[in-house]
């Protein structure tokens, strides 16, 4: 196979591909991964503009990142060269098969792991106790199973004025400050219990302006959900860990985990499809039957 391709090639066909590519992904993808792509090219323009063929290329990446991004940078190279190749820019794709025996990264074994709801409790409680003003979007996420960048785009205008709903339909990624879509694209009438509802009235000012969010930091800018994970989460759950009040240390995402986990034995695998925008094929395989408490007997 002729894998021919020089770096202003490269560069060529991956800016039009992604501009091709635009308005069919996430803001948070173009801005975020896309440029991350980009960026890896302007590094080869600088370390070794003489490179000429694909696997030069594939070399290159293997030798300055780990294989789980060089693999990813050739997935990225290998669409953007059929795109070309469909376009008849080029007559075949030089990254053809590139990325194919480089192994990609399993998911962390804490991935779908869940709090047990004694434990969930708990980190409620010692919020309440010690750190007040994060204790609300604790147990938001925790009773509704939202995505953090999800709960960080709600504003009042998306709560009910009677507080029996919630319309989440955004999502505002951290990183990138880009208001989009929900990572399905979908959007969910999230009812509110009692309990969901108190803490809403609870949390709304008797003045407030519909654009308002329902989350801010201490210093009233937008609440950054990544130095919570790094400056109040982590510290928190390691302290209970250590007070034996709960087992094992999770990240904050897995607050999301816990709500799937103990759903979908209390309500029908088809509704916590619609709540939490995830598909009936991910919750069977990742969460059903998770919070079954086994018993092994002595044999």
């Amino acid at each position: 196979m002729d894998r021919s391709i020089t770096l202003p090639q490269l560069l060529d066909i991956w800016s039009e591909y992604i501009e091709f590519r635009r308005d069919q992904v996430s803001p948070s993808t173009y801005a975020r991964d896309y440029r991350k792509v980009t960026r890896r090219i302007d590094m080869m323009f600088q370390s070794n503009p003489e490179m000429t063929n694909a696997q030069q290329i594939r070399q290159w990446l293997l030798e300055q990142y780990s294989n789980e991004t060089a693999r990813r940078t050739l997935v990225q190279f290998q669409a953007a060269a059929r795109w070309a190749v469909f376009n008849d820019e080029i007559a075949v794709n030089p990254f053809e098969g590139l990325a194919r025996y480089l192994t990609s990264r399993r998911k962390p074994k804490t991935e779908y792991a869940a709090f047990t709801i004694d434990e969930r409790n708990s980190i409620i409680h010692a919020f309440d106790e010690l750190s007040s003003f994060y204790a609300p979007w604790v147990k938001f996420v925790f009773w509704t199973g939202c995505r953090l960048e999800e709960a960080a785009a709600l504003r009042w205008e998306h709560v009910a004025s009677n507080f029996s709903e919630i319309l989440i339909q955004e999502a505002e990624p951290i990183d990138t400050r880009i208001l989009q879509d929900t990572k399905n694209y979908k959007t969910t009438r999230f009812p509110c219990n009692k309990r969901l509802k108190s803490l809403l009235k609870g949390m709304r000012p008797n003045c407030y302006a519909p654009k308002a969010r329902l989350f801010y930091g201490k210093k009233k800018s937008r609440f950054d959900y990544k130095n919570f994970q790094n400056r109040h989460w982590r510290p928190m759950i390691e302290r209970l860990v250590d007070e034996g009040a709960i087992a094992f240390y999770l990240p904050q995402k897995n607050m999301r985990h816990t709500f799937l986990t103990h759903a979908v034995d209390r309500l029908k695998v088809q509704d916590v499809s619609y709540l939490c925008r995830v598909s009936e094929e991910v919750l069977n395989k990742h969460y059903v039957g998770r919070s079954r408490i086994i018993e092994i007997p002595e044999f």
